[in-house]
């Protein structure tokens, strides 16, 4: 049957999602519009409760959402990018906060910039503060800058994340019921799903329609005070009328005719009306308001961040922080999906620190410049008390910009630019929605059916109409009402999201590898250890006189080595110059080692050590053959080449078994090699031809590493000519080996084999002028200084 109302309407959209919803508006509609009195009564009992019983709830969850979304920003997620790993940014900064604050609060601070600093600086919620004192001047803005800052956002940030990575990395529909796939599954699209996406659209009509309502009433507030139009219903319904025509025309425009246009226009409106005002008013001092409030905030930000008016029975908390937390979050699935967007190509990180931390600082610098001025213009002798009067005693917090603007110059001109910063903020929050709302009930982004984007605008446009014109002089009242209620599965919905999101991260992106860390011997005083060795109590083996660390311990990436005895010890008689010789099989490694013999240096071979471990009756040959065991296929008594063959099978079939094997055996590698450094002397250039590119990675050991590179022909025809083997075998050989990719990526240098051996002479000789000799030479230098305090160049070794 909603199929084939579907079809018959000419829409595209998902027919259970878009119907049930749509229904559940009209409804609403209907019910507001022929028994106002009890749908109010019902909405009226629900909120009382919500706010006063269960606000605790909005606050530890709206603070939860806070140390979540910037414990992730921290964490190593905060490097996941919303989008493909390639993607990037489709809008510069600029234009992006212009969008993201126009969908978000930028309506919202201008309904509460002036009036919510002079509610909290009359009455003072905090315990034992007297009003219109300095101290409930400061707290007041401070406040002010919590219920819009920080918190605010984080409602706004973490839906944004959650639509960001399910639509954009896991290319689920953009829906809220797509955030709990690492739950529901494939039932994201059953019942459960639906009726999340359902109850997410229903709470962004609500949502939108609270605010254009409060936009209503202050534009309306405004027009009084400029043109003298009355305070009537009537002129409320026709100022949404108004914005809800302009925004369908800007919802037919699109994204990038319409939303960024009027976004990046009314940011500039906004910020030109500040500056007026801070210049306007008393500069300096606002200047200073700028700066201290801030520390002010942030010093008592732990206390709000947790504060239910407790002793006060929740009434303050209910009356602001649960309505601004349980409105915010009946934005939160539209403004999350428009700033997810908006926000492809992202990070984690720098979507955490926009979306949180560049807004929050405008509304710091906000509330300071109106808040700060408010309060002043109510303290100044000739004004003292006027905003008071009519925010606090009259309760008509929608004049009190305009009354605040009445103060400063030029007053006719600043009251028609802030009539059209508030109309074009509530315009762009109702085009966005309708965007977004199409988007969620149709599980796509691309353009859908005008049809559906018109009705989305309608309704907003509706409910509000309903509320606003049937509530009278409580307009106000019953909106805060009808927003609580809506908000508080909402806010269930989106603490869950968190969760999801976490979950999907950890699915996706692993955990992070176990830390591998030194482990040190145990140290004892030199006399303690004398008198255990001479004893005949515990073995004095696990205990040593100076601090040292288990060799085969060292960190995955080996950066910091500590200067241990041990260390500085074979420093002492370390080579001046360390080289590894890498490449694949065939290659022509030991060709371009006997070249760097040739010039002087000494050659350390690992194939030689890699036998020497794996000798009969070697502790090393026993640790291989209890991890890989029957895996051999070796004799206990078969030689070391025999078990180094096989071992190197079972290696080029299984990158785990390589790396397990080379985590066995390197430990005792190094400590071979640093014997055999040690032999050759501190004078001496030492090139050690490595087997495997693992062993290059090890760079503390090497001062350069260089690669031997050959085409996969050459090596074949060297492996048949050298060593006799077929061509089947050779190309299995080659193919086994690691791979030119993989050796090139541990280089510095690459030497290139595809010629003559005097060709491979010719660029060792290159590396040798160019990385090895200036290091002999400085060395000669230093020498020459230490002999007779004079620097005589001695050229090489």
């Amino acid at each position: 049957m909603l199929h084939r109302l579907h079809d018959c309407l000419g829409l595209r959209t998902t027919p259970s999602i878009f119907f049930v919803s749509a229904a559940l508006v009209v409804v609403f509609t209907a019910a507001m519009s022929l028994f106002p009195g009890p749908v109010q009564g019902v909405f009226g009992d629900i909120a009382h409760v919500l706010r006063y019983q269960t606000g605790w709830f909005y606050t530890l969850s709206v603070t939860g959402l806070v140390i979540f979304a910037v414990g992730l920003a921290l964490s190593r997620y905060g490097r996941v990018r919303l989008g493909d790993d390639d993607s990037e940014p489709a809008y510069s900064g600029l234009t992006w906060f212009g969008m993201l604050f126009a969908a978000g609060v930028g309506a919202v601070l201008m309904f509460w910039g002036v009036a919510e600093p002079i509610n909290h600086y009359a009455n003072p919620p905090m315990y034992g503060t007297e009003p219109a004192s300095d101290r409930s001047a400061v707290e007041a803005l401070n406040i002010a800058n919590f219920h819009f800052g920080v918190h605010m956002w984080a409602i706004l940030a973490v839906p944004g994340l959650a639509f960001g990575y399910f639509t954009y990395n896991r290319k689920l529909p953009p829906r809220v019921s797509s955030a709990f796939h690492p739950l529901l599954g494939d039932g994201i699209h059953g019942p459960w799903g639906k009726a999340i996406d359902i109850l997410s659209i229903v709470a962004t009509v609500f949502g939108l329609a609270v605010s254009v309502g409060l936009g209503a009433l202050q534009i309306n507030s405004g027009l009084t005070y400029v043109y003298g139009i009355p305070m009537e219903g009537w002129v409320q319904a026709a100022i949404i009328a108004v914005i809800t025509a302009v925004g369908l025309a800007s919802v037919l425009a699109g994204m990038e005719k319409g939303i960024k246009r009027l976004s990046y226009a009314n940011i500039i409106l906004a910020v030109a009306l500040l500056l007026f005002v801070l210049m306007a008013g008393a500069s300096m001092s606002t200047m200073r308001a700028v700066v201290e409030p801030v520390g002010g905030y942030l010093g008592q930000l732990p206390t709000l961040a947790f504060f239910n008016d407790t002793y006060g029975g929740g009434q303050w908390s209910g009356d602001w922080t649960v309505f601004y937390w349980a409105w915010t979050v009946t934005w939160a699935p539209f403004v999350g999906m428009f700033v997810a967007k908006i926000s492809r190509g992202r990070t984690i990180r720098q979507f955490v620190v926009g979306v949180l931390g560049v807004p929050s600082a405008f509304v710091a610098v906000w509330m300071a410049v109106y808040g700060y001025n408010a309060i002043r213009i109510d303290r100044a002798p000739q004004t003292r008390g006027t905003l008071t009067e009519t925010i606090v005693t009259q309760g008509n917090p929608e004049a009190a910009l305009f009354q605040f603007l009445q103060t400063m110059p030029w007053f006719a001109v600043t009251a028609f630019v802030a009539l059209v910063v508030i109309t074009i903020f509530f315009i762009t929050s109702i085009d966005s929605g309708a965007l977004v709302m199409d988007a969620m009930a149709n599980g796509h982004e691309d353009e859908g059916s005008r049809r559906q984007r018109i009705f989305w605008t309608l309704a907003v446009g509706a409910v509000c109409t309903a509320i606003i014109a049937t509530s009278g002089e409580n307009g106000l009242d019953a909106l805060q009402e009808v927003i609580i209620v809506i908000g508080a599965p909402v806010m269930l919905l989106e603490v869950l999201q968190a969760v999801m999101l976490l979950q999907a991260l950890r699915q996706d992106a692993g955990t992070a590898r176990p830390m591998r860390t030194r482990q040190w011997k145990r140290v004892l005083p030199a006399e303690e250890y004398h008198r255990r060795a001479q004893e005949a109590g515990p073995a004095v083996a696990d205990f040593v006189i100076r601090p040292e660390y288990e060799v085969g311990t060292e960190p995955e990436h080996d950066t910091h080595q500590p200067r241990t005895w041990h260390w500085q010890r074979e420093q002492e008689g370390r080579p001046v110059y360390q080289l590894a010789l890498t490449g694949g099989a065939s290659a022509g490694k030991r060709t371009a080692a006997r070249a760097f013999e040739e010039l002087g240096a000494v050659m350390l071979d690992s194939v030689q050590m890699w036998h020497e471990l794996l000798e009969p009756g070697t502790g090393t040959r026993s640790e291989v053959e209890r991890v890989f065991g029957d895996q051999l296929a070796t004799a206990p008594e078969a030689s070391a080449a025999e078990v180094s063959d096989a071992l190197d099978e079972l290696m080029a079939r299984n990158e785990t078994v390589r790396a397990r094997a080379h985590e066995l055996l390197m430990p005792h590698m190094r400590e071979i090699a640093r014997r055999r450094a040690r032999d050759v002397g501190p004078d001496a250039v030492m090139v050690q031809v490595v087997r495997d590119p693992l062993e290059a990675e090890q760079r503390d050991r090497f001062d350069l590493v260089v690669a031997v590179a050959a085409p996969a022909e050459e090596r074949v025809q060297r492996l048949r000519e050298d060593e006799g083997l077929p061509v089947d075998v050779a190309w299995d050989v080659v193919d086994r080996a690691p791979s030119e990719n993989e050796t090139r990526g541990v280089a510095d240098r690459v030497i290139v084999n595809d010629g003559d051996v005097e060709q491979v002479r010719e660029q060792v000789r290159e590396i040798w002028n160019d990385q090895i000799l200036p290091v002999l030479q400085e060395d000669g230098a230093v020498e020459e200084e230490d002999r007779d305090g004079t620097v005589h160049p001695t050229g090489s070794h």
